[in-house]
């Protein structure tokens, strides 16, 4: 999965490509990644998991898609997201520091399981450390009407991230915590489990 966090004086801010890249990305040097971590230490680890499945089903589910929350103004984004027509998420943009982002590939956050859930296979992709995306405080949100994606999100306050609103317009903001994926031409294991982390400085 290719992940790259933009280290720059006035933000850090990453972008998750869920999917394959549609387009050709020009190359970034990992020269700034590689003086962090040994090249080595970069993986993403793949586990067969049945109990999650379990866990999913105690977990409480949005009664609105991901998309219908996003354009109807439920609740805010901490950057921009991006769909296809269907609703699926193809990427997003998240903070994410260069210290965050070393510390989670150096953990192996970013992994993969399989489990069964909603009598099908699916694949959990987190993108933070364990417990902080299977928190009972998360929540399961689908991304569509077809039952077979999802995301596990965390609502926070604005404050939490020095975001400040109108009283009128207070909102929580939706952090994407785990993909859920029993859509594999959408989300390739292929892809999924291929390492592709590139720490950007832009100064």
């Amino acid at each position: 999965m290719k992940i790259t966090c933009m280290e720059s004086d006035y933000a850090h801010i990453g972008y998750v490509y869920l999917q394959p890249p549609s387009e050709k990305i020009s190359h970034q040097t990992n020269f700034k990644l590689n003086q962090s971590i040994d090249n080595s230490q970069i993986q993403i680890p793949f586990e067969r998991k049945p109990e999650l499945g379990t866990y999913l089903d105690n977990m409480t589910m949005l009664p609105y898609s991901f998309r219908s929350g996003y354009v109807q103004e439920k609740f805010e984004t901490e950057y921009g997201v991006d769909f296809d027509n269907s609703g699926y998420i193809t990427g997003y943009e998240i903070g994410l520091s260069p210290t965050k982002f070393i510390k989670l590939i150096e953990s192996r956050s970013y992994r993969l399981y399989e489990s069964a859930w909603q009598n099908q296979t699916c694949h959990i992709f987190l993108f933070d450390e364990y417990d902080s995306v299977f928190s009972e405080n998360n929540i399961i949100c689908p991304m569509n009407q077809k039952d077979d994606a999802y995301l596990i999100i965390q609502f926070v306050e604005p404050a939490a991230l020095g975001v400040t609103f109108y009283p009128s317009e207070e909102k929580k903001i939706a952090l994407i915590k785990g993909l859920i994926s029993a859509k594999p031409e959408l989300y390739p294991l292929s892809y999924l489990l291929k390492p592709d982390f590139e720490l950007i400085e832009d100064k």
